[in-house]
């Protein structure tokens, strides 16, 4: 009976990596990490590891080599080399390091040996969507030979499938309503923290748009308004209490965020952030509505809303369809934030992370049940089944 592959799906986002694994099929695992990515050198590694008092988590503490270049991604590039995310870099230039790093980390974690067999699944953005064989060459080649904090794998990769941002949730609309899916006309519009993009679906031919107008924007028009937000922790805390408060503006909600020592200038601090987010929101909105309408068709059938944006503007997003395209069938993240939430036992009131993860979430269902339809797998895969009493998901 053969063995079935190692399944990741990686989602190279520029607020947060997102990783989800099936090394025992039955069940998945969910992993966040930092997303910065930095080149380093054989002598900046050295003098780190001399640092080290502990052992750190395994995502904390990545290293990688390949094609004799050293990257460090995430918490460990962010944190001791002071690496930020730039947001004018292409994602999927970055993405070969991210997914090697990801790999890594999954290994060591899952105890697997230095050669194995993956099935690998990546989102990119639709405007990086283009390069995709170009990028499949360069992943596979740099999987085939790199090393991991020092200990060398070799992994192959059976299968490989590449998505635009939003094509995981595109997927799971077509797994649930089946043929009917290459009838309709269907736009996936993600929001994201560095991109928004519309994504059209018409007889089975993608067609869309990208442009930088994620949640970044409102971040940056904040930051303009507001004393020094920028570093990567305070813009992270700004981001985080934005999407936690949603429109409970108010300036005690923003008391964490202020500078000042001096409890009269903290109140006035307070204050401006309050207002500036206001101010920044409404601004904000007025550019992703404009986008929206003129990329999304009259005639559109199906709108599927995702990203963490997403859930921001929630309600603005639902009026914003339903008023201009009274037709058309709208859903959140493709009604998964719920399985999302429950499959990775996530807190029930952190909505943003929950549509943040869908379309990772989509995808990876969908890399299963590719793996299952190949033909050295099959029988494995009922083995299971019959195993275990049920399907496995």
């Amino acid at each position: 009976m053969s063995k079935l592959p190692v399944m990741l799906t990686v989602d190279t986002g520029l607020s947060i990596t997102k990783n989800i694994w099936r090394v025992h099929p039955i069940r998945s695992r969910l992993l966040l990490m930092s997303p910065e990515v930095v080149e380093v050198t054989h002598k900046s590694i050295d003098f780190y590891k001399t640092r080290k008092i502990t052992a750190p988590e395994p995502e904390n503490d990545v290293w990688i080599g390949y094609g004799r270049k050293l990257y460090a991604v995430g918490y460990l590039a962010q944190s001791y080399f002071g690496a930020r995310v730039v947001l004018s870099h292409l994602k999927y230039e970055w993405a070969i390091a991210k997914v090697l790093g990801s790999v890594g980390v999954m290994a060591v974690k899952e105890n697997l040996p230095e050669k194995f067999e993956l099935a690998l699944a990546v989102l990119l953005p639709y405007s990086e969507w283009g390069v995709k064989e170009k990028f499949a060459r360069g992943v596979k080649k740099a999987l085939s030979d790199f090393s991991f904090c020092e200990r060398k794998f070799s992994v192959s990769v059976s299968l490989f499938i590449c998505v635009p941002e939003g094509g995981g949730h595109a997927l799971a609309r077509a797994e649930r309503i089946g043929s009917a899916f290459n009838n309709k006309k269907i736009a996936s519009i993600m929001l994201g923290y560095r991109d928004v993009s519309v994504v059209l679906f018409e007889r089975g031919v993608i067609n869309g748009q990208t442009e930088r107008l994620g949640m970044v924007k409102m971040l940056q028009i904040i930051q303009s308004r507001t004393l020094d937000q920028t570093t990567r922790e305070r813009e992270q805390r700004l981001l985080e209490t934005i999407h936690r408060l949603g429109k409970d503006i108010k300036p005690k909600n923003f008391l964490s965020l202020t500078l000042s020592k001096n409890t009269e200038n903290r109140l006035e601090e307070a204050t401006q952030i309050a207002l500036a987010v206001r101010y920044a929101s409404k601004e904000y909105w007025k550019m992703i509505s404009s986008f929206i309408r003129n990329h999304l068709p009259l005639d559109i059938e199906e709108v599927i809303l995702g990203g963490g944006t997403s859930d921001y503007f929630r309600s603005e997003l639902t009026k914003l369809i339903t008023q201009n395209y009274p037709d058309t069938y709208v859903s959140m993240s493709a009604d998964l934030e719920e399985d999302v939430q429950i499959t990775y036992n996530l807190q029930p009131d952190n909505k943003a992370l929950h549509a943040r993860l869908t379309d990772a979430y989509a995808l990876s269902n969908f890399l299963w049940r590719q793996v299952c339809l190949m033909p050295s797998t099959e029988s494995t895969v009922r083995s299971m089944e019959k195993q275990n009493g049920k399907e496995v998901v």
